[in-house]
């Protein structure tokens, strides 16, 4: 996620102001924050991605790599996703000091609760509701699915969809925040 780096880029740095001042316009920055944050979240997964193969050369592991191939476009749109949200705290945060409390109440509830550490099942309708709305649990799913099993499940097109819809909601609202933070338009 982009918000403390964009956050400091914004605030302190006064790096988005110098890049303002240019013929760069703030789509511009937004699009350069959003891309960077996403292409860091496929990179640390390709790390990851090449540690696992690395267990496989030892024989420690044996994952499908069809699998692994096929999942780091996700890894890219997922990192994109969540970068969207980082310049949602971003542009509404009031000052760094608070930088913690969206993460603390939006991003880790949405990582414990998503299949990532522990299989979660479907016990109630709650439950039910929030692992569908959850693009991580999907995500989780549908990459040890086809990591695992080479299997191709519905589970990574719901997080495809979920991530897009992620994506267009959420990019106009960060340009509207961020015109308002850093150029001071209504």
């Amino acid at each position: 996620m982009s918000d403390n780096t964009a956050y400091i880029r914004m605030h302190y740095q006064k790096t988005w102001e110098g890049q303002l001042i240019t013929q760069i316009r703030l789509e511009h920055v937004v699009w350069g924050e959003l891309l960077w944050a996403a292409t860091l979240g496929a990179a640390y997964a390709l790390i990851v991605t090449l540690v696992l193969a690395g267990f496989t050369l030892v024989g420690w592991l044996d994952l499908n790599w069809t699998g692994a191939l096929l999942a780091l476009p996700l890894l890219f749109l997922a990192s994109l996703a969540f970068a969207t949200l980082g310049l949602l705290f971003t542009a509404i945060v009031p000052s760094i000091d608070h930088m913690n409390i969206p993460f603390f109440l939006v991003i880790m509830p949405l990582g414990f609760a998503s299949s990532t550490y522990f299989p979660m099942e479907s016990d109630s309708p709650w439950t039910l509701a929030w692992l569908t709305l959850n693009p991580l649990h999907h995500l989780a799913e549908g990459t040890r699915l086809v990591l695992v099993n080479g299997e191709i499940s519905v589970h990574l097109a719901a997080a495809f969809g979920l991530f897009v819809l992620m994506i267009l909601i959420l990019v106009p609202i960060d340009y509207r925040l961020l015109r308002q933070r850093v150029l001071g338009e209504g």
